[in-house]
């Protein structure tokens, strides 16, 4: 295909043009390369889209290995198969924290697009893994490898942190207060009343700082009672009067106790995250001297310094005569979900509205706002040697060099590949139940107004029982 290349057209040229053949043939999204798959998730048709999984010549290529372990891992968990689920979780988390670049894909990643690396994760991505290992966890009763995980939680963000912290970079989900919050439930379900405690005051301290400012998410009313009585069963009378003031309430108020039958925690996943498309912008170029030259975009307000004395000299030559370029970016497009919210009517109980904990769709797009201002820079080097190839290809030949300059447009592209399985968000509830059995309905309504009911049956038996309900329906 490429024997009419000059032989002194070196290795990164005839890689360039070799990728673009490639991606002149794919030009569609992640989410239109797997329409099938995601169609039979929505459906609630795990067995049909794990069949898909395994026959997908896509999903089962090298650079695609993370994704396919976590829808595996999904849907193993969505039918109940917690062992199968923690296995493949399990294999996913070790190859995103033993993730190397190799030289190979590297290489080919600068004269193409990122999408021929092996997909790494986002930061809420690689959260999550930990998320489904902690519920299998639950769902066969052992809380303490569903606290080991919450904890790796904690490990990975602040990890994470303290490498962009070295970078001066942006990184606005620093924490994640659900993560604090399933480990207070874990802990309370073993009576373990002093760690839970802990783990309440440390999720309400992240949703009143983080989550409410940056995620819309403020803390749950439940996660107050909690924290009152987490403290007070602890003895800590004097946390409990502090916290009774920080939260307005007034010295009637009743801190209730676990019910005779026990209680249980409901947990609705509602819809789907959003899926990544492409966009680009078409930046403009000024020299700034002293090495430094700013890239802008008027139409979106963008504009990015970038040092050129960290390239190459070569490189540094290529980017005189750029005026005007266009960048490759992923974005996220949010798939509504169907159902707006939720509540819990009970036999024994008031109405007990469901709520938020986790809004990922929101969490999604400011880790990928932050991470694409972290990587301007890669993106512009990566242009760079975009430029060099196709300004060494004119100096050999002009119909050539022409060649290099279309396929570098073409090839220009962002990868759109993410973990589109997860909720958009996460709702929750703490439900009393009576010794026996109980009757619990969960009552979701739509954006006009229309509900429908869904009729569930729990066994009081005095000790705490964790419930995960998930509405499939979106648009996407």
């Amino acid at each position: 295909m490429i024997k009419f290349l000059p032989k002194n057209v070196n290795y990164y040229l005839r890689a360039t043009f070799l990728c673009s053949m490639i991606f002149l043939s794919s030009c569609a999204s992640f989410y239109e390369q797997n329409l099938a798959y995601n169609n039979q998730v929505q459906q609630g048709n795990y067995t049909q889209a794990k069949d898909l999984l395994s026959k997908s010549k896509y999903m089962n290529m090298t650079k695609n290995n993370i994704l396919l372990l976590l829808n595996r891992g999904y849907l193993d968990y969505m039918l109940g198969n917690y062992d199968t689920a923690i296995n493949d979780f399990n294999n996913a988390d070790i190859i995103i924290e033993d993730q190397r670049k190799k030289f190979g894909s590297e290489v080919l990643s600068f004269v193409s697009n990122p999408g021929v690396k092996p997909y790494k994760t986002e930061d809420f991505e690689n959260v999550m893994v930990n998320f489904y290992k902690a519920l299998s966890f639950i769902n066969k009763n052992n809380y303490e490898g569903a606290t080991v995980e919450c904890r790796r939680i904690n490990e990975k963000l602040y990890s994470l942190n303290d490498k962009y912290k070295s970078k001066r970079a942006n990184n606005r989900y620093s924490d994640d207060a659900f993560a604090h919050y399933l480990m207070g439930l874990v802990y309370e379900a073993q009576n373990d009343h002093n760690n839970a405690f802990i783990a309440y005051r440390n999720a309400y301290k992240i949703y009143d700082e983080i989550y409410t400012k940056k995620f819309e998410t403020p803390a749950p009313t439940q996660l107050k009672y909690d924290i009152l009585r987490s403290a007070r069963n602890t003895g800590l009378a004097n946390e409990v009067e502090f916290f009774k003031k920080k939260f307005e309430f007034n010295d009637s108020i009743k801190i209730a106790d676990k019910n005779e039958g026990g209680e249980l925690i409901f947990f609705w996943f509602n819809g789907f995250c959003p899926r990544k498309h492409e966009w680009s912008l078409n930046f403009a170029t000024s020299a700034n001297g002293a090495g430094m030259m700013t890239f802008y975009d008027e139409n979106e307000d963008v504009s990015i310094p970038f040092n050129t004395n960290t390239l190459s000299s070569n490189e540094r030559s290529s980017l005189k005569n750029v005026s005007a370029v266009r960048v490759a970016f992923p974005k996220y497009i949010e798939r509504r979900p169907v159902y707006q919210k939720a509540k819990i009517i009970t036999e024994e109980t008031k109405d007990i509205k469901l709520e938020k904990v986790e809004d990922i769709n929101k969490i999604a797009f400011t880790c990928l706002k932050d991470r694409m201002l972290r990587e301007m820079g890669n993106s512009l080097l990566r242009l760079a040697v975009k430029q060099g190839l196709e300004a060494y290809a004119r100096s050999k030949d002009e119909n050539l060099g022409a060649l290099v300059s279309i396929l570098n447009a073409v090839t220009e592209k962002a990868d759109t590949r993410n973990w589109q399985t997860l909720p958009h968000s996460i709702s929750f509830a703490r439900i009393p139940l009576k010794k026996g059995q109980n009757t619990i309905k969960l009552k979701i309504t739509d954006s006009t107004g229309s509900s429908e009911i869904k009729e569930f049956t729990f066994e009081g038996k005095g000790n705490t029982e964790f419930f995960t309900y998930s509405s499939l329906e979106s648009y996407n």
